[in-house]
């Protein structure tokens, strides 16, 4: 009896955790656009608020276009994942067909959404023999600041020098 409680709880617990790993939207970070796919539908966002996407959505060609848009949304029935691969989005679905779950994948051409050319972050810089450590782009309260900072003594402890608003 004990067994039979045991295998039949290990079974509950794994169904629920195999349901709940499925409802959590899935994102894709690529060049400057955020690709999430959930809630029977693809979005894609700028990696910034402050910027606008370079690209935009013609519904009537289901096709992305160059162009500028704050957000884009997308009717994807079933999307339940997202890979983007070079200029590719796929985006895995679950749909049921006569009460059976089938799964397939659409994908759409996304190049306009990821710029040509690398993009490249702002990078932390130290220089250990002067003291210094610059960080680009701190966000503070939601403000942008660029950040000076030197070393205290030889130890590991740093205190703010300078603080310019924006980031470069």
């Amino acid at each position: 009896m004990k067994k039979l409680f045991l295998t039949f709880s290990l079974a509950m617990i794994g169904s629920l955790l195999a349901i709940t790993a499925h409802a959590d939207p899935m994102v894709v970070f690529k060049e400057r656009a955020v690709f999430l796919a959930t809630n029977n539908s693809l979005t894609i966002l700028p990696d910034s608020p402050s910027e606008a996407l370079t690209c935009s959505y013609d519904p009537a060609n289901d096709a992305f276009l160059p162009g500028s848009a704050a957000s884009i949304q997308v009717p994807v029935p079933g999307a339940m994942d997202i890979k983007v691969i070079g200029k590719h989005a796929y985006i895995a679905t679950s749909t049921p067909v006569n009460d059976v779950p089938t799964t397939g994948y659409v994908k759409y051409d996304v190049s306009a959404c990821v710029p040509a050319g690398p993009f490249t972050p702002p990078v932390a810089q130290a220089d250990l023999a002067s003291g210094e450590l610059v960080i680009p782009c701190v966000l503070v309260d939601g403000n942008e600041y660029n950040v000076i900072m030197n070393q205290r003594g030889n130890s590991m402890n740093w205190e703010v020098i300078f603080a310019e608003s924006g980031c470069n």
